[in-house]
């Protein structure tokens, strides 16, 4: 009699094989809920650094041609120009240009110069400090050896295959206030992810020159 009872109580404890394939059923629909939940946070995820790659990427690139553009006409020969105004001409003054490379949008192209290191000569050539930025092929370029705006030579500063820069504008304002002329260069900035063209940013920045005369 005790023999019997103990198998009888085994036997209920045990589950049966519908109950065991239901189990497995529940548990495989709930493994799928959190895989699907899980790859919808990763998509999510993705889309905000992609977007945040955009936007960082853009930027940063408006940001150092402001930074560049402002130092336009400096020349470090600061005391001659003072102690004799008159019969010192700057090598830099009035270097500011804007125009655009052939096939280009217009104004997609700026160049200038400055005095990098500040010993009041206009250094050309390899080491030149004749400066510019520009829009070609849907990347900003940045100016080498002094090449004109139609000119071959400029160097890449962002990658097309990444971010395509749709549209780069500069813009000019001269006015003059007390016998001082102020210059204000304002710049346009256009871009997309080459993986994605729905995914754009534009940008607008103005400033002051501060030396350019």
């Amino acid at each position: 009699m005790l023999n019997f009872v103990s198998k009888r109580t085994y036997r209920e404890q045990g589950a049966t094989l519908v109950e065991l394939m239901i189990s497995i059923s529940i548990g495989m629909v709930t493994v799928l809920g959190v895989a699907s939940l899980v790859g919808m946070g990763v998509g999510v995820n993705g889309k905000l650094m992609t977007n945040s790659r955009l936007s960082e990427e853009l930027k940063v690139v408006i940001s150092l041609m402001e930074r560049d553009i402002r130092r336009a006409g400096y020349n470090g020969a600061t005391i001659l120009r003072v102690e004799d105004p008159e019969n010192t001409v700057s090598a830099f003054s009035n270097s500011i240009t804007i125009s655009e490379y052939t096939g280009e949008a217009a104004n997609s192209c700026i160049t200038f110069a400055y005095d990098a290191n500040e010993d009041g000569t206009l250094d050309t050539g390899t080491d030149s400090e004749e400066y510019g930025y520009r829009l070609k092929d849907n990347a900003i370029e940045i100016r080498k050896n002094g090449a004109a705006c139609d000119e071959d030579g400029w160097e890449d500063l962002t990658d097309s295959e990444v971010v395509k820069v749709t549209g780069l504008t500069f813009t000019s304002q001269t006015s003059t206030n007390n016998s001082i002329t102020r210059t204000e260069i304002a710049i346009n900035l256009v871009g997309e992810l080459d993986s994605d063209a729905d995914r754009s940013r534009s940008y607008d920045v103005a400033f002051l020159v501060r030396s350019y005369d």
